[in-house]
């Protein structure tokens, strides 16, 4: 067991505790945040992906359990994913990794807990899906630890400040700076004298690797939002002429998909490569939840409408979903072949395939619409309503799209520009104009604007982009 004089000296020196009994050795910036928090009660790390926060978040969470008596230490992300799969699994690793502790606290899938304390000595995993996440919380020793801030609720945070008014009561957030407003961004701007706040850019940091920030360069260039937050971790600064600005990407990312039990509808889209480094992409949306499926270069149409049939397939017998599923492929150049292959399919074999509606889509093609000049904004204009949190009214409405978190498809989503004609109607810029700018053929984002288009399901077969 650990001493006690070694517990009183451990209790202010947390970089010591990690490296003596944790056996880790943390890096300057991440050595610094834990000298943070043993000596504030705030503090708040805005920072680029891969720096290791993760790591910083759990050493944070065993330390202050160790070295004080009966804590409750509540958790939360915007996401299970974010909370359990990466928070969560970070703890149980440290522990294991730890010769000395790992017989001390028992790990659970939700608690982390002193043995024979399990109800007065732990900390718990709570997802930021409810106002009361983390009420409830009183003890003499209690510390919040919020991983991704940027995508929690402000309501989340309301019973945080009470607490904090405890001595002894500490918060950690930790996150990349994906929103320009909330309690996370505040902390580094208008509250910024009641915390200590943190910028960390990745390309100081050990942990990012060169090959990361290159890619994120060549796609998006240095003075993209992408780059911006990933890399750099700044807040975003969204150009004028930005159709779908990053942070309701990043929002959609980070909010949590409950799914039903049979859903209410499902759609898979393509977007069918034509030459060189563009790629054939696959994906499909249950209800509410975007997904990238598949993503090949060099594949022919044959084999892409093979893959299209099996996930199809697949996704009636996961879901035991009886109702029809529209597939709307990116009909120009190659991508007809793909279409005719899957009305061969589907005429040889009407009964089986008697749920499938195949539905040609025409990028780039004039429409007749009061606001937008081509089938390629109306589908972006789809996009960014349903990232919307407000109605045309105002008033805030549910999630009706949750993008996956995919940095060629954020990336694409949130860098594509538009212009107005001369008639005052909105143009999404061409792939070509992309590709002039240095930017690479949005592939995803062009899948997805498949998948989330609306259709008629009674028009099958019908060329969608002439007239809307």
């Amino acid at each position: 067991m650990i001493i006690e004089d070694a517990i009183l000296h451990y209790a202010d020196h947390p970089v010591e505790f990690v490296e003596d009994l944790i056996g880790a050795k943390p890096d300057d910036k991440q050595a610094e945040i834990l000298q943070s928090v043993a000596k504030n009660p705030r503090t708040s790390v805005r920072s680029g992906h891969g720096i290791g926060k993760s790591a910083v978040e759990a050493w944070t969470l065993i330390w202050f359990m160790a070295t004080r008596p009966f804590p409750k230490i509540p958790c939360t992300a915007p996401t299970q994913h974010q909370l359990f799969d990466i928070l969560w699994a970070e703890v149980a690793k440290w522990l294991r990794h730890s010769k000395y502790l790992s017989d001390i606290f028992v790990w659970t899938k939700e608690k982390v807990y002193m043995k024979g304390h399990p109800e007065e000595w732990f900390a718990v995993a709570r997802t930021a899906t409810k106002p009361d996440a983390l009420q409830g919380f009183h003890a003499d020793y209690t510390m919040f630890i919020i991983d991704e801030a940027s995508g929690v609720d402000d309501k989340i945070f309301e019973p945080i400040l009470g607490a904090l008014s405890t001595d002894g009561a500490k918060l950690l957030m930790c996150g990349n700076p994906t929103q320009v407003q909330g309690f996370f961004y505040d902390s580094h701007k208008k509250n910024r004298s009641v915390y200590k706040s943190f910028h960390i850019d990745g390309r100081s940091s050990s942990r990012v690797s060169d090959e990361f920030i290159k890619s994120i360069v060549d796609m998006y260039g240095e003075d993209s939002d992408v780059f911006r937050v990933r890399v750099a971790g700044e807040f975003p600064e969204k150009g004028d002429d930005i159709f779908i600005p990053l942070p309701l990407v990043e929002k959609s990312v980070m909010t949590e998909y409950v799914p039903r039990d049979i859903p209410h509808s499902i759609h898979i889209g393509c977007d069918v490569a034509r030459f060189g480094s563009d790629k054939t992409v696959i994906g499909y949306k249950i209800d509410e939840k975007a997904v990238i499926h598949k993503r090949r270069q060099g594949q022919d149409t044959m084999k892409t409408a093979s893959d299209i049939i099996v996930l199809s397939e697949w996704l009636r017998d996961k879901y035991n979903y009886k109702s029809a599923i529209p597939v709307k492929i990116d009909d120009g150049g190659v991508g007809g072949g793909v279409v005719d292959r899957l009305r061969q399919i589907k005429e040889n074999e009407p009964d089986r395939f008697s749920w499938l509606v195949i539905i040609p889509v025409h990028f780039g093609q004039r429409i007749n619409h009061k606001y937008y000049y081509d089938t390629t904004t109306y589908m972006m204009s789809v996009i960014k309503r349903l990232l919307q949190p407000f109605d045309d009214e105002g008033k805030e409405k549910p999630v009706e799209l949750i993008l996956p978190n995919d940095n060629e498809l954020i990336g694409q989503l949130s860098t594509r520009r538009y212009s107005l004609t001369d008639n005052s109607k909105i143009r999404i810029e061409g792939k070509e104009a992309m590709k002039k700018r240095g930017q690479h053929s949005p592939d995803e984002a062009d899948c997805i604007c498949l998948v989330c288009l609306p259709v008629n399901l009674g028009k099958e077969d019908k060329n969608i982009g002439r007239d809307r």
